[in-house]
């Protein structure tokens, strides 16, 4: 059963922070990561180096929690935070509404070279330091230091 359908995107920006929420419609990704680079880039060059690497995680973990997560019902949003710290981390939390997943059980799997998904995991853990779910699996948290 869908919840209400709705279409909503809403974004907060603090000095330090970003943070994101939208209903699970695809296109809302675009808008979502542009506006967390641009964020980035206003921080200065330190941040530059690392903007690849924040846009493709984001942009896996995102199209995970409409797709996998929300099943890309437009009355379940995601929510999307990124904190700069002082102690030169990057931290980013993505939350659907879904029901989770068994993470522990597909963290160490490798997709063969001809399938067309799955690699998302280890896609995120080549790019960044830390990878973690909370215990139900509709969240994760992606961290990366920067120099």
């Amino acid at each position: 059963m869908m919840s209400e359908i709705m279409d909503f995107y809403e974004i907060e920006v603090e000095e330090n922070r970003v943070f994101i929420r939208f209903s699970s419609a695809m296109e809302h990704i675009d808008t979502a990561c542009a506006s967390v680079l641009l964020f980035l880039r206003s921080k200065g060059p330190k941040f530059f180096p690392h903007l690849f690497a924040v846009n493709l995680g984001m942009r896996e973990a995102m199209a995970n929690a409409v797709r996998h997560g929300n099943k890309y019902d437009l009355g379940k949003l995601v929510s999307m935070e990124l904190d700069i710290s002082r102690d030169n981390w990057i931290r980013m939390k993505i939350s659907d509404q879904g029901p989770g997943f068994e993470w522990m059980q597909v963290q160490d799997q490798v997709a063969p070279d001809e399938a067309d998904h799955g690699r998302g995991i280890s896609i995120m853990r080549t790019y960044f330091d830390r990878l973690s779910y909370n215990e139900k699996g509709n969240t994760l948290y992606l961290e990366k230091y920067i120099l």
